[in-house]
């Protein structure tokens, strides 16, 4: 391998205009994307700053229009041809907002003339034209080297994990712009609507509560939304969005957030519960550290003005996960997200049906949730092989200071990681059980005759020391019961 980056760096340094799949080097074996735009123009961004009152460095950006051409192994896996309009072709972008504005490696959003599944699934549904290149890169003072590769990918191994409807899809690949190595990327689905991805029906809506809500040309409000954020739209796209589309929604939301506003209020009523919990579980589990941060998409399958609350809104697909693990004195806590005034959550854990949707589902994920981590690596490994590694190598000479751990490191690092978030949610989820006397950190009670977990699986000791740390249930021969937080 060592041989095969001399190589390849050394030819990537002198080739110039011959840096494609056609040149003879010894591409690893993940696919690679070659663009070549119009006059040979690299995609730019503008940094824009926000309006008083709002937050968020954000950027303006221009497609730039060319073709792309997929291969792996010298096979031709796409050719978008030449760019011509609605035809043809693809044109690009820098996405993303602090990620776009920021130094180094630049994110992409690629819109393809014509549908196609970049990701080569074997599924004619899967065709779209809005895809993403995301940067490998994440700077992360939580982790060894204060960087990480494989937040992403871990993402989205915890958002089938935990049972969302739709998780985006992806593929490691290298890029070359106009003869110029580029680097290593995730090429990613886009969030959107479509048969494979957010499901939703044409009268449905997919919109997010944003912070870049003021560089948008369509958004709304709602009457309790923090003063920062607005609602923007995903679907309908903002050139189909009137007043009557933005009112159905608007209202929706508005009648949701006085119930929520009330303990007792129904917001089963108008919200899917089960969903919304698994949502938050996701970021709990990664120990989100923004409270507010954006990618907090909600979704409705339709709207039917006669009876509005036949479909609930869900929470949409998990996105964004650069601040997971992120603060190492978070450890032992909730994610920021779970507590935030930002959103919906700190209001709904008051919420006692809410509480039990957490709990219950919390129940069923558990038992599964570290084997699902471990598989979802084994899987990158199995798929990949050695040639995530080879291009990380790659990446590096153009980007010295990224990519220095192996895949197999930083999996066994994230796997850590989650391990220990599995016992710190048991030992915060204590405080949600109902119907057993409140939380105690010693005993000084009766004798214990039994010891069962929060889900009520005995244990097979009588001795609360010996168990691992977590909410526990000590039921006691005078018949009373307590919870009991053993912290270490």
């Amino acid at each position: 391998m060592k041989q095969f980056i001399l190589t390849a760096a050394a030819f990537l340094c002198m080739a110039g205009p011959t840096a494609n799949a056609d040149d003879g080097t010894d591409w690893p074996d993940i696919p690679l994307l070659s663009i070549t735009t119009e006059d040979g123009a690299f995609p730019t961004c503008e940094i824009v700053y926000p309006p008083e009152g709002c937050v968020g460095t954000g950027i303006e950006a221009e497609y730039v229009k060319g073709r792309l051409v997929m291969t792996l192994r010298k096979d031709t896996l796409y050719d978008s041809g030449e760019y011509v309009k609605d035809e043809s072709g693809m044109r690009v972008k820098i996405r993303g907002n602090s990620t776009g504005a920021s130094e180094g490696q630049k994110p992409y959003k690629i819109k393809l003339s014509k549908k196609f599944d970049m990701l080569c699934r074997g599924d004619e549904d899967y065709k779209e034209k809005d895809w993403n290149l995301l940067k490998i890169s994440t700077w992360n003072p939580g982790f060894d080297g204060a960087e990480s590769n494989f937040l992403t990918a871990l993402g989205f191994i915890v958002s089938k994990a935990v049972g969302m409807e739709w998780t985006p899809g992806y593929k490691f690949v290298n890029l070359v712009m106009n003869d110029k190595y580029m680097g290593m990327y995730y090429l990613t689905d886009a969030v959107g609507r479509g048969d494979k991805r957010v499901d939703i029906k044409k009268s449905g809506y997919l919109i997010e509560n944003d912070a870049y809500w003021w560089k948008e040309d369509a958004y709304f409000k709602t009457g309790k939304q923090a003063v920062m954020f607005g609602y923007t739209f995903k679907y309908p796209d903002s050139d189909d969005v009137d007043e009557p589309t933005t009112l159905n929604i608007q209202n929706y939301l508005n009648e949701f957030e006085e119930l929520l506003s009330d303990e007792n209020g129904d917001v089963a009523e108008y919200i899917d519960l089960p969903m919304f919990a698994r949502w938050i579980i996701a970021h709990d589990v990664l120990n989100s550290a923004d409270e507010a941060g954006t990618n907090m998409y909600v979704y409705k399958n339709d709207f039917d003005e006669a009876d509005p609350t036949s479909s609930k809104l869900k929470m949409g697909p998990l996105w964004d996960f650069d601040s997971a693990f992120k603060n190492p004195d978070d450890a032992g806590k909730w994610s920021k997200l779970h507590e935030s005034s930002y959103f919906y959550y700190a209001e709904l854990f008051k919420h006692e049906d809410f509480r039990k949707a957490y709990t219950d589902a919390w129940a069923e994920i558990k038992p599964g949730l570290l084997d699902n981590v471990k598989a979802g690596f084994n899987e990158l490994k199995n798929a990949y092989g050695p040639s995530i590694d080879e291009s990380m190598e790659l990446h590096k000479t153009a980007y010295p200071a990224e990519c220095q751990r192996s895949l197999q490191a930083q999996a066994d690092e994230l796997t850590a990681k989650i391990s220990e978030r599995i016992s710190d949610i048991d030992m915060l989820t204590g405080q949600y059980v109902t119907g057993i006397g409140g939380i105690e950190t010693a005993s000084g009670k009766a004798q214990v005759v039994r010891i069962f977990d929060i889900y009520g699986t005995e244990c097979s000791t009588k001795d609360i020391e010996s168990l691992p740390k977590g909410v526990y249930i000590k039921l006691y021969g005078d018949g009373t019961a307590k919870k009991v937080l053993k912290r270490q």
